[in-house]
């Protein structure tokens, strides 16, 4: 049975339907006459440049969703990231953002993707602080999501539920409920979903997220690569049972995207799923309006960041100070797993070689499978993901450039002229002038100048955006083409050769 369930919306957004922005899928998104919001990966928005113009047409609110924040991480939040992250949601002039209940490097050694934390006191006291932070840099409401896991912890004091809850109590934080990743934890883990869904806070539910996945060995994958299960949309469907009314919810899907005809055919069935029909969204719209014209509608924790709201016994006693031999061990476990999981450290006390096995090889394959979006080219070398695992497994993860160009360094010899192309195309990429070549007689050669919007392939890839869409400055799509001329020719010209300064032209 739900616990009692509460009388009006809190979230910030309205209800209806989201879909994360992805630029290949703008010209669907446009279609959606029923859309209620969007969402951005946080990072692969540029604070200081336009934002693109089929974004900002599609006049609905716009949330940022950060992934390189490591909230759950034992270090200090870093404060670059931090503020970057801020200035994005001023960009956006967002209603909302949202982060993961994850870390996501550990001792100075990237993860390459969200990994759990242990669900103890001393780590929901870590997370706790860490959203205090930030949330004190926001002037918007800050929701954090369950994330997805192939693995947990072996010293768990309490249940994803309980933990999820004691953190919303402590910090005034909102939810960002991924049904998607609770089915993975049914799958993978045997959780209760009645007993999560009963027991979860629904008053502090910002959103909801939806997303495709895929069985491989016995578990189950959060790839955003694939359609949305049959048993997800029913775990949806039992999910938004437990709210009054409807809720926000969105549907993310990254890669292998579908013709657009089955794109919008997933949106319509999450919108079935979740409830979201035009005269529920009309009534639940009308109460909303209703509550804030009362002021009993109110976000807490909104207006002044989601942690300066009213300070309750709860949240004073967050602030309590850290257990220095707590926040220690905790760092050695995650630093041990980090390990484990990109250098080939063995399985740190407690944790599951097969778990950890499974995931070494999920975050490697999700590192191909970026480089596959981006450097389609290089990709279609022949052997590319049997060689590409060699070189991850010896690579800590950094970015999808440092992880094609070690691949291509490897491999340079089976490279066709059209992955030599690409590598020359992202050398040159955000530089006004510019010339870049490789070895003698083998490869073509790249100039830039300005003057011109323009590419002209010698044979090459024609490449007209530089496939980096994960640097921790990235490039928009559409970048490459504002260092002017770019020209691909074969020449017999040595060496490696970059010149000119950086500028968008």
């Amino acid at each position: 049975m739900a616990r009692l369930r509460p009388s009006r919306p809190t979230s910030p957004l309205p209800p209806g339907l989201g879909v994360g922005w992805r630029p290949p899928l703008a010209a669907a998104i446009a279609e959606r006459g029923d859309l209620a919001f969007v969402e951005l990966i946080a990072e692969s928005v540029d604070p200081d440049r336009p934002l693109p113009v089929a974004l900002t047409e599609l006049d609905v609110p716009m949330v940022p969703h950060g992934v390189r924040l490591s909230l759950g991480g034992s270090e200090p939040l870093d404060r670059a990231r931090v503020d970057r992250f801020v200035r994005v949601a001023q960009r956006l002039d967002a209603p909302l953002v949202s982060e993961h209940a994850a870390f996501v490097r550990a001792g100075g050694v990237e993860a390459g993707h969200l990994l759990p934390v242990p669900r103890t006191r001393a780590a929901l006291r870590v997370l706790a602080r860490n959203i205090r932070s930030l949330s004190a840099e926001l002037s918007v409401p800050l929701a954090v999501e369950n994330p997805a896991a192939l693995l947990r912890w072996p010293d768990d004091e309490l249940d994803s539920a309980a933990f999820l809850t004691e953190l919303a109590e402590q910090t005034g934080v909102m939810l960002l409920l991924d049904v998607a990743n609770l089915y993975g934890d049914v799958v993978n883990h045997g959780t209760d979903p009645d007993r999560f869904l009963a027991a979860i806070p629904w008053e502090r539910v910002a959103y909801l997220h939806v997303a495709g996945g895929v069985t491989a060995g016995g578990l189950y994958h959060d790839s955003h690569a694939h359609p949305v299960r049959p048993q997800v949309l029913e775990l949806l469907r039992t999910a938004v049972d437990h709210w009054p009314g409807p809720l926000p919810c969105l549907l993310e899907r990254d890669t292998h995207l579908p013709p657009v005809a089955e794109f919008h055919a997933e949106l319509d069935a999450v919108t079935r799923a979740a409830g979201l029909t035009r005269a529920t969204i009309s009534t639940a719209i009308s109460t909303t309006t209703g509550a804030a014209a009362s002021g009993a509608g109110s976000v807490p924790g909104s207006g002044t960041g989601a942690g300066r709201g009213s300070e309750t016994g709860a949240a004073r006693a967050g602030l309590e100070p850290a257990d220095a031999r707590a926040d220690g061990e905790l760092l050695a476990g995650q630093i041990a797993l980090v390990r484990a999981l990109t250098a080939g450290d063995g399985p740190p006390p407690g944790f599951a070689t097969d778990r950890i096995e499974a995931t070494r090889a999920a975050l490697i394959d999700k590192r191909r499978s970026v480089v596959v979006e981006h450097w389609p080219a290089l990709a279609r070398t022949p052997g590319f993901r049997a060689g590409f695992a060699a070189v991850a497994a010896w690579l800590p993860p950094t970015t999808t450039w440092a992880d094609a160009h070690a691949y291509a360094r490897e491999h340079y010899d089976m490279l066709d002229v059209d992955a030599r192309a690409e590598l020359l195309v992202a050398c040159t990429a955000g530089r006004r002038f510019a010339l870049a070549c490789s070895r003698p007689g083998r490869l073509p050669a790249c100039l830039r100048g300005p003057g011109t919007d323009r590419f002209l392939g010698g044979g090459g890839s024609g490449a007209d955006t530089p496939p980096a869409a994960d640097r921790d400055e990235p490039v928009p799509a559409g970048a490459g083409k504002r260092g002017g001329l770019l020209v691909l020719i074969r020449l017999p010209l040595v060496g490696l050769l970059v010149l000119g300064r950086r500028g968008h032209g």
